[in-house]
């Protein structure tokens, strides 16, 4: 390890026995990035071992998402992978490695709380502009700063309303410029929970990423994998696919990235304008350079060719740097000239490590280590140019290509050789060229790549001919330089989108004829969703619609007077009503907005004695799943109007054998076998320990749930679900006591040091919807009573007691949120700090 990187050991993983103290380094060294490839074929064998090791890593988070060990592996991945070096490798497509780091950056991110998912806010009716979003790190000085610019400098204000988000703010005066073209400026908190409410706080209607949120995990890649408008996009600054479900769609030119090309390398919907797509802009002007270089400095004459490149040393691979050997072996009196250290990807650089390779290199062809000169960073654009004005040749990268680094030597005249390949960070050079009509110094490999360098270097006429023809077109505003040019096209991009989210996803207001009918196209789009969603219930677009569609029905149920209920319901709306109400849809994950809904028509529901119950119960069995929802005796409880389609869907034959056979189970109880702990009342002996001296990387460390516990947690959440609908219902008060109670000696006869591992788990879950049902405002009965003045006696101990979490537990369960005060709140454990303050806070 102290000499091989890790994809040059052939290092055998799977199942690999780790011990405990060394597996974090470990770790750290499996997931470090190489700064420096040293042998031909070596970045396409750090693809292929990064491919194998990731798809390793993934299988077992996916397979064991309980367990901690791959809960901490996930974590160490987030913080320490660095994606950089594999755009260097010759596939192009990287869609099946970003998905994976996508997929696990999201399972962390759902593991430490966040919610990623969300359902926006309705857009207001009178909004008439456009609500456009920028999110970028910062706004300083920088190549993505220069591309980001066009994309909003110029746009129509009278048709976007736009906010830029910085991550860092400093006051640069390139930063108060970006202000100065926009409506609102915002620096985002440092906390990324925050960040998210901040940015959803503004309803935005797009969010355009601005930062490469494709290279290492920062806040802006953290932010993208949460919704936060209703349309996210991303662009030319992340050269690869995000692999991220909230990105909607990436944003190229048609030179650089086209369809029939190169749409299968991207999870996001790809959508180009017209040319190269790329566009730069810096308003600070250029500052006076500071070097003042001559050809004589670097050892040229006159009669000497200079090539130059400005290519970053992550890009000069080993075969770039064979590839130019063989190009001053072709032109013995030539020199190479570097200045590979911009600034712009990192203030770290392996310097001499990089230098002896390139001299290695050179060496091994028989040229004298004098004719490379290395330049160190450069001050400013103007001093870039004052070195590329003594040069001859611009030889750009490939297969990995330049963009920014392209423009200083175009905006002199110097003729470039760049490679055209078959991924948009191989083709952005050969783009920019083909908008000025240059194609003939595109080659299209290697070989031809070498033949053009050298016939620029040997036939001078020519040279001097490209050199006149870029100068001319140059002085004639190429779109990649036209700032308002670029602002226009996107502008219009952005519209057309906006205008196809508005024909599919926006909320309308629910229009009828009286109160009494839906509209004959709202029922038509319903029925169309839901078609839709059946065929692919995976398509987020289409969830997300039906929960706007679900909630527009559910408002129209509550809106109806009781009288005319019936009515109503005997419509057109109940074709529509029906086809939502078998879709499915009830079995997607609930929303915190929609969990607040659903609550509200519990209360006006409970007991069927709301003048407006009928209308609740409408809404809510949009929400509830078959099984998880049952009118007692409503037979004779429901309107005969409903009755039919209710049984249909909660009362079905398959429903009700569910229901009769959960609800016929007596003492249901969590098994010693998953847990180590029956949930019984009797007490039992500590689970034997066992000593593990082996960090086992497909071990699965998590005490899962088996069928029987899942029983109990069916059984408990059904009961909680019932007594929503109907509290009054005094066998439902009953068996919720029995759930109470088991639940609270499960709590109490767990070891402290469980708590944790299972208050975050499936029992955690089941333990939160029983608290927050209501059933502590059931009166206690004597035997509760009992029990709870055993609890309030063991926790006046103090909160710090051995077992004073676990009594705390099972209190909370019998008391109300004014009868159960706990003074010294800092003390209490950091998984259960927030759930007791929503507690409390409840009185």
């Amino acid at each position: 390890m102290l000499y091989q990187r890790a994809d040059r050991l052939e290092i055998k993983y799977e199942k690999a026995p780790i011990p405990n103290w060394f597996a974090t380094d470990y770790l750290k060294f499996m997931f470090a990035s190489p700064q420096l490839f040293q042998e031909i074929g070596e970045t396409d064998n750090y693809y292929h071992f990064m491919a194998g090791w990731l798809s390793y890593v993934h299988n077992n988070i996916s397979t064991n998402p309980d367990s901690e060990l791959w809960q901490a592996i996930a974590s160490l991945f987030v913080e320490n992978s660095n994606w950089i070096p594999l755009y260097f490798t010759t596939t192009p497509n990287l869609k099946n490695l970003y998905v994976k780091r996508a997929e696990i950056i999201e399972f962390v991110l759902k593991n430490r709380g966040l919610q990623l998912d969300y359902t926006m806010e309705s857009r207001p009716y009178d909004r008439q502009k456009i609500r456009l979003g920028i999110l970028k790190d910062h706004y300083n000085p920088q190549t993505e700063t220069y591309s980001l610019l066009p994309v909003f400098e110029h746009l129509d204000r009278s048709k976007f309303e736009i906010f830029l988000y910085a991550i860092n703010s400093n006051g640069h005066p390139l930063e108060k410029y970006c202000q100065s073209r926009v409506d609102k400026f915002i620096e985002v908190p440092k906390e990324l929970k925050n960040q998210v409410q901040t940015i959803r706080n503004d309803n935005l209607d797009i969010l355009f990423f601005g930062s490469n949120i494709t290279a290492i995990t920062k806040n802006s890649t953290l932010l993208a994998t949460h919704r936060l408008a209703r349309i996210q996009v991303t662009s030319i600054n992340s050269p690869a696919t995000t692999g991220m479900t909230p990105i909607d769609y990436y944003i190229s030119g048609k030179l650089t990235a086209p369809t029939e090309i190169t749409k299968e390398q991207y999870t996001e919907k790809l959508v180009n304008i017209e040319g190269s797509g790329l566009c730069f802009r810096d308003p600070i002007p250029e500052t006076i350079p500071v070097v003042q270089p001559l050809r004589s400095s670097w050892g040229a004459t006159d009669e000497t060719t200079i090539f130059i490149s400005g290519a970053n040393s992550y890009k000069i691979i080993p075969e770039m740097r064979e590839t130019w050997a063989k190009i001053l072996v072709a032109v013995p009196n030539s020199i190479l000239v570097l200045y590979p250290f911009n600034p712009n990807w990192t203030n770290s650089y392996p310097v001499r490590p990089f230098i002896q390779q390139m001299r290695a290199t050179l060496e091994g062809h028989g040229i004298d280590s004098k004719r490379l000169v290395v330049i160190k960073a450069l001050p400013s654009k103007s001093d870039i140019k004052k070195c590329l004005e003594l040069a001859d040749i611009y030889l750009d990268s490939f297969p990995y290509g330049g963009a920014t680094s392209l423009i200083d030597p175009l905006m002199i005249g110097l003729p470039p050789v760049v490679v055209e390949g078959n991924a948009l960070r191989f083709r952005q050079a050969s783009a920019l060229l083909q908008e000025i009509n240059m194609e003939d110094l595109i080659a299209d490999g290697e070989e031809s790549y070498v033949n053009l360098a050298v016939k620029l270097a040997t036939n001078s006429e020519w040279r001097q001919q490209k050199r006149q023809e870029i100068q001319e077109k140059m002085q004639q505003n190429p779109s990649f330089l036209d700032s308002l040019s670029y602002s226009t096209k996107i502008g219009e991009l952005f519209q057309e989108l906006f205008e196809q989210w508005q024909n599919i996803h926006l909320q309308k207001k629910t229009e009828s004829t009286n109160k009494k009918s839906l509209t004959p196209k709202f029922i038509n789009r319903l029925v169309g969703c839901v078609n839709l969603y059946k065929i692919d219930p995976t398509d987020q677009s289409l969830v997300e619609e039906l929960r706007q569609l679900r909630k527009q029905i559910a408002d129209f149920w509550l809106d109806i007077s009781p009288k005319e209920l019936e009515t109503i319901y005997q419509g057109k709306v109940r074709q529509a009503y029906l086809a939502l109400l078998a879709s499915g849809i009830q079995n997607e994950p609930q929303t915190e907005d929609e969990e607040k809904f659903l609550k509200e028509l519990a209360d006006q529901s409970m007991g069927l004695t709301n003048p407006k119950a009928i209308n609740a119960l409408l809404g809510g069995m949009l929400y509830f799943p078959p099984g998880k929802m049952l009118v007692r005796d409503a037979k004779n409880r429901l309107p005969q109007w409903l009755i039919n389609d209710y049984k249909q869907v909660f009362e079905s034959r398959e429903v009700a054998q569910k229901l009769e056979k959960t609800f016929q189970a007596k003492s249901p109880h969590l098994s010693e076998d998953s847990i180590g702990r029956d949930l019984d009342t009797r007490p039992l002996k500590a689970a034997e320990a066992k000593t593990e001296k082996n960090l086992v990387l497909t071990e699965n460390k998590t005490d899962n749930l088996d069928s029987a516990n899942q029983k109990f947690m069916n059984q408990l959440l059904g009961s909680v679900n019932l007594y929503y609908i109907d509290p009054s219902d005094e066998s439902v008060v009953k068996e919720l006591r029995q759930l109470r109670k088991q639940t609270a000696d499960f709590w109490i006869n767990l070891e402290p040091q469980k708590l944790e591992n299972f208050y975050l788990g499936e029992m955690g879950k089941a333990y939160q919807a029983l608290l927050n049902s209501g059933v502590q405002n059931q009166s206690l009965v004597e035997s509760e009573q009992e029990f709870l003045q055993h609890l309030a006696t063991q926790l006046a101990q103090g909160i710090e007691a051995p077992k004073a979490i676990n009594y705390l537990l099972a209190a909370m369960l019998y008391c109300r949120s004014e009868q159960l005060r706990i003074e010294d709140i800092d003390k209490l454990p950091h998984w259960l700090l927030e759930d007791y303050q929503k507690f409390a806070g409840n009185g």
